[in-house]
């Protein structure tokens, strides 16, 4: 069982290691340090940081504050939503820079949305299913999101995490928006015909959503989701065809990271919802951590409570129920929320209650919305 308090594993080393070995002189950064300040690096402490950090910030003061905050994985923004990329010879300073403070750094890389792409490729847009009055069909939604299946799509991103393997010496890759964001979008040519060879009757899909009445029902209402739960034949067939949407991209890149780099680590972030209520996370995201943790290696529950209205403990909850849901192989580290207006208190809430749920590391998002006291706290609780 995975479930270790931090407390417990300081005492059975302490007392295990002899006491003339605080204060060895440690190589990372040149600084002298404590057993103790030893061991509190050896737990997983990650944050969620953009790219641009490292063009508003200078690169060792941003290393030199995630060091002294007892931070040893970095999530790093190499792609965005916008589809512009981080500065090749930014990535290349923080990674030298990162490496020789120990800090781990993998490179964060958004699937599902890219302005760049959408603009030189605008047939390459989501689909909504027909909404009447307005569209007795299906119609093209014009922003950044790309429909996974639009041809040349996946290869533009394999080709991308190509170019992150051979050309930086990360240490793993972490997809963001590895999910659809509603089970309104997608109903395109591309989806509708490989559903239907599933054996999809996509005719009679697309005719839940034919009348206003229906759309309302099934759409704005719960009506598609008592479907999926109901195991309605064309329903689970649709939401299977999405889902393994999701599973070929993973298992794509997880087989060019075994070409290019075996070892590193491929992971995820997650909705919450999959935790707590599968099946709303297959029909909404179609994301399913028992079927998906078999392509990677960890998943960050998105477990932020005040954007879902919940209290801080909510935390040691998707924790517990988390670990529960994945293969033997795939941790979890729960993210921890400093945006929004959270406060320091509850930061240092967050992560007593994500301790207590046992789960195998923390992410904070994000470096830019942390404010100064809130650091304290993450330092300070390291050293309580």
């Amino acid at each position: 069982m995975r479930k270790k308090y931090l407390f417990i594993v300081y005492c059975l080393l302490f007392l295990s290691f002899p006491l003339q070995a605080c204060g060895e002189k440690n190589e990372r950064a040149g600084t002298s340090e404590s057993f103790v300040d030893q061991q509190v690096r050896s737990f997983v402490r990650s944050v969620w940081m953009w790219g641009s950090v490292l063009s508003n910030e200078p690169i060792q003061s941003v290393i030199d504050k995630l060091y002294a905050c007892h931070i040893n994985q970095v999530f790093l923004l190499v792609k965005g939503t916008s589809g512009t990329k981080t500065s090749e010879d930014k990535l290349k300073e923080f990674v030298r820079k990162a490496h020789k403070a120990k800090i781990e750094v993998h490179f964060w890389y958004i699937v599902n949305s890219d302005k760049l792409y959408i603009d030189a490729n605008p047939n390459a847009c989501i689909y909504h299913c027909p909404k009447p009055p307005e569209n007795s069909r299906s119609y093209p939604v014009n922003d950044e999101r790309v429909n996974l299946l639009y041809p040349g799509y996946k290869e533009y991103v394999l080709e991308n995490i190509r170019y992150y393997l051979k050309n930086f010496e990360c240490d793993g890759v972490h997809l963001d928006y590895i999910r659809y964001s509603h089970f309104v979008y997608s109903f395109d040519t591309h989806s509708l015909k490989k559903a239907a060879t599933a054996g999809c009757d996509t005719i009679r899909l697309l005719n839940l959503f034919n009348t206003e009445a229906n759309y309302t029902k099934y759409a704005t209402n719960n009506g598609f989701l008592d479907l999926y739960k109901s195991k309605d034949e064309n329903v689970v067939k649709w939401i299977e065809m999405r889902k393994n949407v999701l599973s070929d991209y993973m298992q794509s890149i997880k087989n060019i990271i075994a070409q290019l780099r075996p070892g590193i680590l491929l992971s995820a972030a997650f909705m919450p919802e999959g935790v707590t209520d599968v099946d709303y996370s297959d029909v909404f995201y179609a994301q399913n951590y028992a079927s998906h943790s078999n392509f990677l290696g960890m998943i960050s529950p998105m477990s932020y409570f005040k954007s879902y209205e919940e209290p801080t403990n909510w935390l040691q909850k998707i924790s517990q129920e988390a670990q529960k849901k994945v293969n033997d192989s795939c941790k979890i580290y729960t993210a921890i929320q400093t945006f929004g207006g959270v406060t320091p208190q509850q930061v240092d809430e967050q992560i007593q209650y994500y301790y207590k749920g046992g789960a195998d590391g923390m992410v904070i998002f994000r470096y830019g919305t942390t404010t100064e006291d809130s650091w304290d706290v993450i330092q300070e609780w390291d050293e309580k």
